[in-house]
Parts: C-alpha cells; sequence; structure tokens
C-alpha cells in the first residue's frame, strides 16, 4: 500500500482538527507538524476504506451517511481506523471491507 506524506497548510482541515484525508492525500495543520505516524496510518486506513467503496464519492457519501445517522464515534469508518491505526502493519494485512465489521458493534 503506497503510503502520502501530509501536505502542510493553515487552511485545511479547519481549525480544531489536526488531519483530513482528501481523496486519498492528507493535510495537515501547520501547528501540527509533525504528524504521528498514527496519524498518518489513520488516514491512510480511510484511503483504503474508499478503494473498497470503489471510488471517493461514494466513499464521502457512504462516510457522511453514517456520521449523520450515528455519529462520528460510531461510523464504522472511524472506528476501524482507531482500532488499527497504532498498527504500522495493519494495512498490509487488512482485509477488504474490514468496516463492515464494525457496523453493529
Amino acid at each position: 500500500m503506497e503510503t502520502k506524506e501530509p501536505k502542510y497548510n493553515s487552511i485545511i482541515p479547519l481549525k480544531g482538527f489536526s488531519a483530513i484525508n482528501l481523496f486519498g492525500r492528507i493535510y495537515e495543520r501547520n501547528e501540527c507538524n509533525p504528524l504521528p505516524e498514527r496519524t498518518i496510518n489513520h488516514e491512510n486506513i480511510h484511503t483504503e476504506q474508499a478503494k473498497d467503496c470503489g471510488c471517493w464519492l461514494l466513499f464521502y457519501f457512504v462516510y457522511l451517511d453514517y456520521w449523520i445517522r450515528f455519529g462520528y464515534d460510531n461510523n464504522p469508518f472511524e472506528k476501524e481506523a482507531y482500532d488499527n491505526d497504532f498498527k504500522p502493519r495493519y494495512l498490509s494485512q487488512r482485509e477488504k471491507f474490514a468496516w463492515k465489521r464494525y457496523l453493529n458493534s
């Protein structure tokens, strides 16, 4: 799995957030530099989830649907990312659609 280094700036993500993954590119606020490896891994897990969905637009649609219905903490995409972002080799061992295990947990 190809990992990308974050792009640092003062606009994206909004203040209060350290990083966001937009279409496979990680954007990080300047004041959060350097971004912890755990956060980079977390955002790269989202890249793999988007690949599961087939395209970024579908991923964002489904992600927002879960976020609206269940909130950020109960979003299965976030649950998978938080449960595994501290595992450096997770992405090399991750099964496709692993986020579905978190649907009813």
